[in-house]
């Protein structure tokens, strides 16, 4: 036994509880580590969709009404189901809410013989992947005057229109955007 009262053994449980003790430091460091990496992995990859709708087109400056969604976001976007919401009722499909709110419209144009020549549906939106910094125009109604009644009423109508889209990033994460800007994340997206 030395002077100091500091054996031997002493010496060598102090060095494994020092030993032990850098262990976890090391541990609980890299565990840190992996956390950030995968959180800038998510950050990375995060889309943001938002949905938009206009009345000129902004190549030509033409009248037409068309409806987009755009990913604002830095990761590309799968889009999972598109919910359409009209005066209180859910629809499935853009159809659906053409339907809802210019019926009388719509049958005046069948009446007089104008077929749907002027609407073009430009990209199916479910199940399709939107780039980085993207938009898909996936309706859009070209201005005539034989059609005028209807182009005039869709127009009004679209701000009455809200959507509900539900997408999964690359790392299969899901979120719902209800309004530009506004995502909630979700465990999976319905099946439409």
């Amino acid at each position: 036994m030395s002077e100091s009262g500091f054996t031997s053994q002493k010496l060598n449980l102090t060095l494994a509880l020092c030993a032990i003790l850098i262990s976890a430091a090391s541990f609980y460091a890299t565990y840190l580590q992996a956390n950030a990496a995968e959180k800038q992995v998510k950050a990375m990859t995060l889309p943001l969709v938002q949905t938009a709708t206009g009345n000129v087109d902004e190549k030509t400056k033409e009248k037409t009404i068309y409806f987009e969604v755009e990913n604002a976001g830095v990761g590309p976007a799968l889009i999972k189901s598109i919910s359409y919401f009209y005066k209180g009722k859910e629809f499935q499909t853009h159809s659906d809410f053409i339907k809802a709110c210019c019926s009388k419209e719509l049958a005046h144009l069948r009446k007089i013989g104008v077929n749907n020549d002027y609407v073009t549906l430009t990209s199916a939106v479910i199940n399709n992947i939107i780039p980085a910094q993207s938009k898909v125009k996936y309706f859009q109604l070209f201005h005539n005057d034989s059609m005028n009644e209807y182009w005039e009423k869709l127009n009004d109508e679209r701000f009455n229109m809200q959507t509900k889209v539900c997408y999964c990033s690359l790392l299969e994460e899901c979120y719902i955007t209800e309004k530009n800007g506004v995502v909630e994340p979700v465990a999976a997206c319905p099946v439409d």
